[in-house]
């Protein structure tokens, strides 16, 4: 009798591949620029800001001997002003609004997202991925711009010597304020994309909640004031310190710091908390 052996061979085993947090947010940084909209937007809204910013230094530098004594004197709240002004954290809001609901949008427009989550399917992890880069991004971004526009506004008003230095009494605190608000800005705007997912409704919500609304809350009446110093525009005012002293219901700079901090968290956690738990 003759013995069969029959050798039976192990069918291989495949293992998941699972994408590292670094290949994740080299990912993430390809696709945001990848986008043609990105270099533009930071490109004309740089020049903007320091448009705005050297026209306000520029016009103080030229009209200085028309400045009552006082103002001369104590001319430091002006050149405060010039450094960053108001028009330029607008434009800022804008641009940075812009990219960090373009990183989300981006891909529901084109259905990117859910061959993203097949791909990788820790949607934490990803939106994680995204968080770091808008927020690196936009923090290089207004470290140039703002930082920039410090040393060139000041340079000009240094010819008639009314220029700040950066280590002067409230500087610091001021450009740190108005860098944070670019990181903050884009993170506020990715997570109001998360939560419509559509273009048009993404940035009119972003304008709406984010910039308008600040504008419109006046500061005369206590329960509009008080909703007002729940918004972020306004946190940056009360620490830039614009016109503090004619507010007649006042609050600390500690304030303005927290409500910063608290919407950077809100809009993290809303970003990565509503891909996880919704179907996409």
């Amino acid at each position: 009798m003759t013995e069969t052996r029959t050798e039976v061979t192990a069918a291989p085993v495949r293992k998941e591949i699972k994408a590292d947090f670094r290949d994740l947010v080299a990912s993430e940084w390809l696709k945001l620029w990848s986008l043609r909209s990105t270099a533009w937007t930071l490109l004309l809204s740089a020049l903007a800001i320091f448009v705005f910013n050297c026209y306000s230094a520029y016009g103080d530098y030229a009209n200085l001997e028309k400045f009552s004594a006082d103002a001369r004197a104590d001319f430091s709240k002006y050149a405060m002003f010039d450094a960053f002004t108001t028009a330029s954290c607008v434009a800022l809001m804008l641009s940075l609004g812009a990219i960090g609901a373009n990183i989300v949008i981006s891909e529901y427009n084109t259905g990117l997202i859910r061959s993203t989550f097949v791909a990788v399917p820790a949607r934490g992890a990803v939106m994680a991925a995204k968080l770091v880069v808008v927020t690196a991004v936009s923090s290089a971004y207004a470290l140039v711009v703002v930082g920039g526009s410090f040393f060139v506004t000041q340079a000009i008003l240094d010819g008639k010597d009314v220029g700040l230095s950066i280590t002067d009494p409230g500087v610091p605190e001021r450009l740190l304020a108005s860098v944070l608000m670019a990181p903050l800005t884009a993170l506020v705007a990715m997570a109001i994309g998360v939560l419509v997912k559509h273009s048009i409704g993404t940035l009119t919500t972003f304008v709406l909640s984010f910039m308008l609304l600040p504008l419109a809350l006046s500061e005369r009446l206590y329960a509009t004031a008080v909703l007002g110093h729940m918004t972020p525009y306004r946190a940056w005012l009360r620490i830039a310190d614009i016109e503090f002293g004619n507010q007649p219901y006042p609050w600390t700079t500690s304030g303005g710091w927290t409500v910063y901090a608290v919407w950077a968290v809100v809009a993290m956690i809303v970003s990565v908390l509503v891909v996880k738990r919704r179907d996409h």
